[in-house]
């Protein structure tokens, strides 16, 4: 039996309500469980908090030792989660609560100069180098994923000048999908562009109403596991990463929890979120 570290309150809440699901996917340190067609992650030891994790104590040679496998049933009872050779109790976890909250407007510059310069600095690929190129080359693959997304990006710019919300959501929901990798960059991007347009306030404006419900009716021209995390963007769930923006984080904390998110996802999440923070929301 091993207790779980660290959950989410939107996990817990799933839990309480469902009792049983199945092994949707294995990797390296992460077990995804699909609990109600929704998706929560067992981690190993250390791995950044998202809305739908339970933090497991093993490290990531344990995780990958479990015998688990794919379409393995899973069940719920109380606070406890049995797996076919693993059972995981969270009655003792930490409960991290994931909603993001709007910050001062008077913050709002601060917060956007800090984020540029995390951006700057980082090393990570990605939305990064579309919004802070550099001399580095990058791949034919990445470059036709940056051109595609930058098209899309001047597309929703220009409609907005228009006063056209429907039109620049539409562009900028096209994002979705594009790009590799577990969660798509333009994924990525998208829900830090609704964390952006929380952290400002601006969750009623008409463009972010019209962006949500977009992005609503193109979730199935994504992954499983992208889509799971722009739900939890939809619901203003997001990465204890993200959630410490709206306090008064130092620099190089905000660089090494975002830098710490995948391959680039928290990088191009963090792009999305300076994108809403800069976008002129005209009306």
């Amino acid at each position: 039996m091993y207790p779980i570290q660290r959950t989410t309150a939107l996990v817990r809440q799933l839990l309480s309500a469902h009792t049983t699901g199945i092994v949707h996917s294995v990797y390296r340190k992460t077990i995804n469980l699909s609990i109600d067609n929704t998706l929560i992650a067992l981690q190993a030891a250390g791995s950044p908090v998202s809305p739908i994790s339970l933090i497991t104590p093993l490290t990531e040679q344990e995780m990958s030792a479990l015998p688990v496998s794919v379409g393995q049933p899973v069940s719920v009872a109380g606070e406890a989660m049995q797996l076919p050779e693993a059972v995981f109790c969270f009655d003792t976890a930490e409960t991290v609560d994931t909603r993001l909250m709007p910050v001062p407007e008077s913050r709002l510059p601060s917060l956007t100069a800090q984020i540029c310069s995390v951006l700057k600095h980082s090393a990570k690929g990605g939305f990064r180098n579309l919004l802070f190129p550099t001399e580095h080359s990058t791949q034919l693959g990445e470059q036709l994923v940056l051109a595609a997304a930058e098209n899309h990006m001047n597309l929703c710019s220009q409609e907005l000048c228009l006063f056209h919300y429907t039109t620049a959501a539409h562009s900028l929901s096209s994002l979705i999908g594009l790009g590799i990798g577990l969660t798509p960059s333009g994924d990525d991007f998208l829900c830090g562009v609704l964390a952006g347009l929380i952290l400002r306030n601006c969750t009623s404006h008409p463009f972010s109403l019209a962006l949500q419900e977009q992005i609503v009716q193109k979730l199935p021209d994504t992954n499983d596991i992208s889509r799971a995390f722009l739900n939890c963007a939809l619901q203003g769930q997001y990465s204890e990463a993200v959630c410490s923006l709206g306090h008064a984080a130092e620099e190089a904390q905000l660089s090494a929890a975002f830098s710490a998110i995948g391959h680039s996802s928290g990088m191009d999440t963090l792009c999305g979120i300076l994108y809403a923070l800069t976008l002129s929301l005209p009306g």
